[in-house]
């Protein structure tokens, strides 16, 4: 089916940053053709032949969105990768557009994957080795399709990729239902063509209108209100579907599936990851690059290679939220090393055995705006630096004295989200923001440093340690690291987020107890900001700003413990966020002396 009979046009999501290219040259033959799975279910096939005879190695794109996008405006100019020697194929996931089947998301891509490959290394025009790449969806097929065990996949390219954990950014975060980005990606890149893939026209016209219905309960923020996950009311299938997972314990099998959370060694290739400072994925990105790399470590194999840039996770523009970030920022811009050209570079490495293109990692220095080449991230020569919150709302190198800042959360009135690594609906843009508007809210407190007198780079993990009592039986805390210019703009650098009740749970396994928050009593949240690569400037302060909630990103809580998601009312909750010497709450980051060049 084609998007042009959608009842809403169907974003190219998750892919875009490269702007429209003309029909590649280097295409000497396009072939439409159907992968057969094992349970005879065809999959359309996009097949791109370089000139010559081959055989070729094939590189592989395997997503929901329709692939025949990828031909002109796709992560990676496919033209190029064809004019390199490669046979690339582009295919429809089951269920999807060209593709036959129902469309079971995750649970259905490690058997699918496994026999696209084996099918695509057995063909004619294929030497028999395969690489795979893709952004988002696709980089889950990429390690689904190696779970689903696919002896001639020898390297992965997964970008913006939540693979590694459902719970740290893609269904949750700190124990937080992901409402947000759990809207946006089954409402409007999944639902469009679902309905229209429906036989009975009458079946049809009722899905349609449930579909108008999540778009009224959106435009009303009534999908996100107090106590969703729910369904209050009638949802598209796909939507439910995905309401249906929020509402599961965070230890739930649902959560693990075509997820490598428990098998980080069955990634035995050479992978290469690349990231946004504002991507939604951000965290799983890296804690993947951090695992493989200790996996390559301990056991000689292959490390992986890592690039992050000033992007967010459908735009690798270089530009987002009114920031520019320069020139070089743009993944297409050959100053920021033209993603196709490191690819290519890459997979000649990988698959051909072509000569080693070092460095393993680099990523963007956002402040500094520049790129930075490093053997690892974050770097060696790396230090802790705690801020504390003290009284007057400042930041110091030391805590002092004692003190509280008093905050009332309102399940009734969120705080709005303002920016940060998201991926939302319109109005609400990820990246840089300016939060001066919501850090006048009574919801929202603030900490600063004085003007620095020289620069600080933040190169690294960071989490703040909150010392919070609450009148609730749960709490939510929301943080977030702001670079404060001159002119007073506060810019978010990057957020998290913590549940109270999830505070034993670990936030990549999901093992652990839920348990209630004591209220009126001193109880530590560690919040996780995940990582940034950020230079404060002269002049700039570094700002930490803790709300209650942020809306419609995250669930709004409901301050009260409520693990079976019964019908608990919300209440009005008082935080209490306790500082100084005794109660030492802080900000800490990972920082190095000098900015490499």
């Amino acid at each position: 089916m084609s998007d042009d009979t959608s009842p809403v046009q169907e974003p190219a999501p998750l892919r875009r940053g490269a702007p429209a290219r003309d029909s590649p040259d280097p295409v000497a033959e396009r072939r439409e053709v159907t992968c057969a799975l094992r349970d005879g279910t065809r999959l359309r096939t996009v097949l791109l032949l370089p000139h010559g005879t081959g055989p070729w190695p094939a590189l592989l794109t395997r997503h929901p969105y329709d692939v025949t996008r990828e031909e002109h405006d796709g992560m990676l100019d496919v033209g190029r990768l064809v004019a390199a020697g490669y046979l690339v194929a582009l295919q429809d996931v089951r269920g999807r557009f060209g593709s036959e089947g129902v469309f079971d998301p995750c649970a259905q891509e490690v058997a699918d994957g496994a026999d696209a490959v084996a099918w695509l290394a057995a063909r004619l025009e294929c030497t028999g080795t395969v690489g795979m790449w893709g952004a988002s969806y696709a980089s889950d097929t990429q390690f689904s399709a190696l779970l689903g065990g696919a002896p001639a996949l020898r390297a992965i390219a997964p970008a913006m990729t939540p693979a590694m954990s459902a719970l740290d950014g893609f269904r949750f975060r700190g124990g937080v239902p992901e409402i947000g980005s759990t809207l946006a990606w089954t409402h409007y890149a999944i639902a469009p063509d679902m309905i229209e893939r429906i036989g009975s026209a009458r079946e049809r016209e009722a899905e349609r209108r449930r579909w108008e219905a999540t778009e009224r309960a959106i435009a009303t923020r009534d999908a996100f209100r107090t106590g969703v996950p729910h369904s209050g009311w009638d949802a598209e299938a796909i939507v439910g579907w995905g309401l249906d997972r929020l509402r599961e314990p965070l230890g739930a099998a649902r959560h693990r599936e075509g997820k490598i959370v428990d098998r980080i060694d069955a990634v035995d290739i050479p992978v290469f990851l690349t990231g946004g400072w504002f991507d939604v994925f951000l965290g799983s990105t890296l804690e993947l690059h951090r695992r493989l790399l200790r996996r390559a470590k301990d056991t000689g194999g292959p490390a992986p290679r890592l690039l992050v840039g000033p992007w967010s996770h459908d735009d690798l523009s270089g530009r987002t939220a009114g920031v520019d970030f320069g020139p070089g920022a743009a993944a297409d811009d050959p100053g920021g090393g033209d993603l196709t050209a490191q690819h290519v570079r890459w997979f000649d490495t990988a698959l051909r055995a072509g000569v080693a293109d070092p460095p393993p990692v680099r990523v963007f220095l956002m402040g500094s705006n520049r790129w930075i080449e490093l053997d690892e991230f974050p770097p060696r020569d790396t230090r802790t630096l705690e801020l504390y919150m003290n009284a007057g709302g400042t930041l110091a190198t030391e805590p002092a004295g004692s003190g509280e800042r008093r905050l009332t959360s309102d399940p009734s009135s969120p705080v709005p989200t303002c920016g940060g690594a998201v991926l939302l609906f319109a109005p609400f843009e990820a990246g840089p923001v300016d939060q001066a508007a919501i850090e006048t809210r009574q919801d929202v407190v603030s900490w600063r440093t004085e003007p620095l007198a020289g620069e600080l780079t933040v190169m690294g993990a960071v989490h703040a340690v909150v010392h919070l009592a609450t009148t609730g039986t749960d709490a939510d805390v929301v943080v977030r690291l702001c670079d404060e210019h001159p002119d007073g703009r506060s810019l978010v650098v990057t957020d998290g987020v913590q549940r109270g009740s999830a505070r034993s749970v670990d936030p990549v396994t999901g093992l652990g107890d839920s348990r209630p928050v004591e209220p009126d009593q001193d109880q530590e949240f560690v919040v996780d900001l995940w990582s940034t690569a950020h230079t404060f400037l002269p002049g700039h302060r570094v700002r930490v700003d803790i709300a209650p909630s942020s809306s419609p990103r995250w669930d709004v809580g409901r301050n009260a413990f409520d693990p079976s998601g019964a019908a608990t009312e919300p209440t009005v909750a008082e935080y209490t966020i306790l500082q100084g010497v005794a109660r030492p709450s802080r900000l800490v980051l990972q920082v190095v002396p000098t900015a490499p060049r």
